[in-house]
């Protein structure tokens, strides 16, 4: 049978405007967020990769970071500078933060790689630190290296190691991690300590009462310590959004690359 063009433009047309008043899909657009975050140093090799990966599943999401000592971060987030802060070990200068764990890390011990020394207890390391031995079995002068004050791995190598003694003061004082593997492998008889997220390959690691430490043996390494998501107050909106990330599936297998899970 024959259709007349006639007949073929009215359907057509009818087809045309049932499209038309067919119900179409919303595209909601997010007005754009900006998310300030602190971070303090320990934290600082995830961090990247975390802000990365998050604005990329959020893109109307811009987190600004900001990387200082532990200590100073909290004061920024204190201050109102920041939504949010990754700290090691929060203090507990009123008013207390709200704050979260998300990550277990370590303090590393180091010494020069000709050091006579493969592991030392807690004990032994307070007596290093405190100035009280001043030289190892080869007879090379001790030189003590540690962070400076602020930084969260010296409050958890202190809280832990000096019980309440304070650090020799002809410690060498560094603002870095990477200063202190860079100094300690040139330096021989010295010894340190870095975060493990910052650990190189070469360094020369001593064991601490009888533990090397590893993503897997923190449990049972006695200078483990804990990252924490902190807030002036309990997180709201988009900053809740990126707590609540961080601590899923997501947010953790970020986390797995340098630290372990929280205890």
């Amino acid at each position: 049978m024959r259709i007349r063009p006639a007949r073929i433009s009215a359907w057509l047309l009818s087809t045309l405007l049932l499209a038309a008043c067919a119900p179409q899909p919303l595209t909601v657009t997010r007005e754009p967020v900006t998310l300030r975050l602190v971070a303090a140093d320990d934290a600082a090799p995830l961090v990247t990769e975390l802000t990365s990966a998050y604005e990329a599943e959020r893109p109307w999401v811009t987190v600004e970071v900001e990387i200082f000592n532990s200590s100073v971060a909290e004061e920024r987030l204190r201050a109102g500078a920041a939504d949010l802060a990754l700290l090691a070990q929060p203090g507990v200068s009123p008013p207390p933060l709200w704050s979260v764990p998300f990550a277990t890390t370590g303090v590393v011990v180091i010494a020069h790689p000709a050091a006579p020394v493969s592991g030392l207890s807690l004990l032994q390391l307070q007596e290093v630190f405190r100035g009280r031995v001043g030289e190892w079995e080869d007879t090379t002068p001790v030189q003590v290296v540690s962070r400076e004050a602020g930084a969260g791995t010296r409050r958890a190598f202190e809280q832990t190691v000096m019980d309440g003694h304070h650090t020799t003061m002809t410690a060498v004082a560094l603002s870095d991690d990477r200063q202190i593997l860079e100094y300690v492998g040139a330096t021989p008889g010295s010894i340190g300590y870095v975060s493990m997220a910052w650990l190189s390959p070469t360094a020369h690691v001593l064991a601490v009462e009888g533990v090397t430490p590893t993503l897997t043996a923190l449990d049972r390494y006695p200078l483990a310590y804990g990252l924490f998501l902190a807030a002036r107050s309990e997180p709201e909106g988009d900053a809740r959004g990126f707590v609540e990330w961080v601590l899923g599936p997501e947010g953790q297998r970020y986390v797995a690359r340098h630290f372990a899970p929280p205890q």
